[in-house]
């Protein structure tokens, strides 16, 4: 008699994999959860551009609009041992001319300082110098994001330059700080 085995199944297949975690392309779904972490923190901190307040379902259908752009790609970031989705890693602005492109991450509130953040970026990066062929990523951050700070530098980023009065949060300007790494220095 054979043994009946349960499959896994997953919205997307698991496509980048770590140690801890694993990155999927993201659904519509996956969006709702992260909205909802998104309007648990200070929306405002998180970019510095006007950040809309919409419900976690307007976020599922803009994503479901906006999924065909060629220069952009969001990957839900999944822990390994339970297939939990705990956050998102995304690249964009890809710029196939000077084979670069920015990148954003965010991470539910409850998983952060877990290291699954450093894990997920590190499997863009990889995946971005390795398979896609690009020579440098980067990231934009405010000055008072602490976390994202030694995130960056953990990874290798270095600074590379200082926007004044790039971001406003609560009644004051704030400094924006853009990091990349090069192919050359990743690994």
């Amino acid at each position: 008699m054979a043994e009946n085995k349960k499959k896994k199944t997953f919205p997307t297949a698991p496509s980048l994999i770590g140690d801890k975690i694993y990155l999927r392309a993201a659904t519509a779904n996956d969006m709702t959860n992260i909205q909802q972490w998104s309007l648990l923190s200070e929306p405002q901190s998180l970019g510095c551009h006007v950040s809309r307040l919409i419900t976690p379902d307007q976020a599922a259908e803009r994503f479901s609009e906006s999924n065909t752009r060629q220069d952009s790609q969001d990957f839900a970031v999944v822990r390994k041992e339970d297939n939990i989705l705990i956050g998102k890693a995304s690249f964009f602005n890809l710029n196939q001319l000077n084979r670069s492109t920015e990148l954003g991450l965010i991470v539910d509130p409850d998983e952060q300082k877990k290291g699954y953040g450093k894990a997920a970026m590190h499997l863009m990066c990889r995946y971005l110098f390795k398979q896609c062929g690009l020579n440098k990523v980067y990231a934009q951050t405010a000055e008072f994001n602490e976390g994202a700070i030694k995130l960056l530098e953990s990874l290798g980023f270095k600074r590379d330059a200082t926007l004044r009065d790039h971001y406003f949060l609560n009644g004051r300007f704030h400094a924006g700080l853009i990091y990349s790494l090069l192919l050359f220095e990743f690994e």
